[in-house]
């Protein structure tokens, strides 16, 4: 049975773009920390499945999460060979796609006037190698993504918890990098 098929309407699904260049894989990553969410931090893009199927889930939270610039038809293309984790309910799809500037996201107009398209950001492209080098060095119970990489506007430095978890069971179970 496919993993997007086992989803139900407790569900998590979601997308961690990336690209590769020269050796290594850069993953696209948003700071979700706001007044609603201080601690969640740097991530890929998801969330609920609302009753949806993980793909359709997925797939619509990267074009609400990216405020448009990815079309969930799109991104829905290409999960059906994309490699994918499930880890505590919550399905992630790794998903490659052409490098685009993150200052494209960064300066991206919400593409709908709904709060969803507007909830995430800045963006940055950091090398998969920097992520799990900060998870292992991780000694505060956070791990912190090199500032170099991060847009001077970011909230945080560090990546959100639950992310980290998934990186990890995707590494483990050989499904990424």
């Amino acid at each position: 049975m496919l993993i997007s098929q086992i989803a139900t309407a407790s569900c998590g699904a979601g997308t961690v773009l990336y690209f590769k260049f020269k050796g290594e894989t850069y993953l696209l990553l948003a700071d979700h920390s706001s007044s609603s969410h201080p601690r969640r931090g740097w991530a890929g893009l998801g969330g609920r499945c609302d009753g949806e199927l993980a793909d359709k889930a997925a797939a619509r939270e990267t074009e609400e999460e990216t405020r448009g610039f990815f079309k969930r038809e799109e991104i829905l293309d290409k999960l059906s060979s994309s490699p994918r984790n499930l880890s505590n309910g919550f399905t992630t799809f790794f998903v490659e796609v052409d490098y685009v500037p993150a200052i494209v996201f960064n300066n991206q107009k919400p593409t709908s006037h709904a709060a969803s398209y507007d909830e995430r950001g800045p963006y940055a492209w950091v090398p998969f190698s920097a992520i799990w080098q900060a998870i292992e060095n991780e000694r505060s119970g956070q791990a912190h993504i090199p500032v170099k990489y991060l847009p001077p506007n970011a909230h945080t430095d560090w990546l959100f918890n639950d992310f980290i978890l998934g990186l990890i069971e995707a590494k483990r179970a050989g499904v990424f990098p």
